[in-house]
């Protein structure tokens, strides 16, 4: 059964040879044709079979290269952007916020941009968030070059055709924390050039949070990246928020 279209890859409801249900993920063919296209697919099986933690879907199994290529993921049945369709409760709001921002600074911590952070990449089984898709990660260290991202989550300078960053990521997380905290997103758009102004020139609406959040959120929508406020400053402000015990 099909699951889903990436940007190189088609996803697969399989069964493994014991039974469990997986997500098989395969290359489309015109990328098996593309170097740029191999690559990408080859990174993503790489970084998924040696990358783990408790919030990142984990990759069981894979061939990088050639003609047999494949990845075959732990199987996820639901998506946050799935749970969005109705309103989610604060306290679940919070889970999959901590659970995808200790999985993103993990990211971070090895040299890696995730580079599409939105609520479709946070994947959910029930009881736990993780974040998914390293389709689209790269090391910090590799050259800019096409502009990947969701536009309703992209940070400002990547509009304007810089190289993602750390600090990109944590503007599109903190897009996903105003959206599950209050409810909505922080920047409205029916086009991408309105989406576009949106991000480089309005300032995020008032979040009628409580000042202790209110402002490390607000820091992370900063548009000059020198002066976002970081993803782990966000965490530690949400994880020690009163009250907030039972969504941990």
């Amino acid at each position: 059964m099909l699951l889903g279209l990436g940007r190189t890859a088609q996803v697969y409801l399989a069964e493994a040879e014991d039974g469990t249900r997986v997500a098989l993920k395969l290359p489309k063919g015109g990328f098996r044709r593309d170097p740029r296209g191999q690559e990408a697919f080859a990174r993503e099986v790489r970084l998924s079979l040696a990358l783990r933690h408790p919030h990142l879907v984990r990759g069981l199994e894979g061939v990088a290269e050639g003609e047999e290529a494949f990845l075959a993921l732990e199987y996820m049945p639901s998506t946050l952007e799935e749970r969005l369709k109705e309103p989610l409760p604060w306290e679940e709001g919070v889970r999959a916020l901590l659970a995808t921002g200790k999985a993103l600074s993990f990211l971070h911590q090895r040299g890696l941009v995730h580079r599409d952070v939105k609520p479709r990449n946070v994947f959910f089984d029930g009881q736990t968030y993780r974040l998914g898709d390293l389709g689209t990660a790269i090391p910090l260290e590799a050259p800019g070059g096409e502009r990947v991202g969701s536009p309703p989550y992209m940070a400002p300078e990547l509009f304007l055709g810089e190289k993602a960053t750390p600090a990109s990521d944590a503007y599109s997380f903190g897009v996903l924390a105003y959206e599950l905290l209050v409810g909505r997103r922080p920047f409205q758009g029916e086009t991408l050039e309105e989406l576009q102004a949106a991000h480089l020139f309005l300032p995020p609406p008032p979040t009628g949070l409580p000042p202790a959040l209110d402002r490390p959120l607000r820091q992370l929508l900063a548009k000059k990246p020198g002066q976002r406020g970081s993803l782990e400053a966000f965490l530690e402000a949400l994880e020690s928020f009163p009250g907030l015990s039972e969504a941990r």
